[in-house]
């Protein structure tokens, strides 16, 4: 009788602690799940932007980019890194300098860089990227372009990525005002460009949309920004002389 006993507390302790393991091991099924185990990934990731609309309606979550426990890539990441920012975010086209009707591909020497190179440049989750010219980041803290270029100070780089906006913004004005002369006229005239003309302004904004919607003022690649910019200022000259 006491064997018998004793084998059922055996099966009783093994299903209990069968269950109370069950119970610790979370599904992952949601992002709630995650939050238990790592609050302080969720605390970064909530100030992010990924933690707001629109790409996905309520933001992109930990599923988004990771899938536990049936991933073969490091940090259990859904797929590839690089084509897993792709997925939402546009800007690998600036950077390889690719896409631009009329224009040729302009590769420049941040082509190659990952996203997270500069947007996780302190490998977790704020994906803040620290500009050397940012007064608030304390001498002793590295900047995202530092970590990379340690050949050169952070005084240089404070120099040289305001330069490279200002070139982006000293040629995109003059091409953002003349398209909107020529856009006040064709509403007063819509019939004033021929076919060839109408499609080179199609042009002209399919490229500007490019490097508009990149956002980064000319700092993911300069060169290319610029070309689809001449490229620009020349055909507008061309619309121009057709609607005077």
């Amino acid at each position: 009788m006491f064997a018998g006993v004793l084998a059922a507390a055996i099966i009783l302790f093994h299903i209990t602690g069968l269950a109370a393991q069950e119970k610790s091991i979370p599904d992952h099924g949601s992002f709630k799940d995650c939050q238990a185990c790592h609050a302080e990934l969720y605390k970064m990731w909530e100030a992010t932007r990924h933690s707001k609309p629109p790409a996905p309606k309520t933001g992109a979550g930990c599923l988004s980019c990771h899938t536990p426990g049936s991933s073969e890539n490091p940090k259990q990441l859904a797929m590839d890194r690089e084509k897993l920012c792709n997925e939402c975010h546009t800007q690998r086209t600036v950077l390889e300098g690719k896409g631009a009707r009329g224009v040729e591909d302009t590769r420049s020497f941040h082509s190659g860089v990952a996203c997270v190179s500069c947007h996780m440049s302190e490998a977790n989750h704020d994906m803040k990227l620290f500009r050397p010219d940012d007064p608030k980041i304390p001498e002793d803290r590295l900047d995202t372009c530092t970590r990379c270029h340690s050949d050169n100070n952070r005084r240089m780089r404070a120099r040289q990525l305001p330069d490279w906006q200002e070139f982006y913004k000293d040629a995109m004005g003059p091409v953002e005002a003349d398209m909107a002369i020529i856009s006040a006229r064709l509403k007063e005239k819509p019939d004033l460009l021929n076919a060839g003309l109408k499609a080179k302004l199609d042009t002209i904004n399919f490229n500007l949309s490019i490097i508009t919607i990149d956002g980064s003022n000319g700092a993911h690649n300069l060169d290319f920004a610029l070309e689809i910019l001449a490229q620009a200022s020349k055909d507008i000259k061309e619309i121009k002389a057709a609607i005077n």
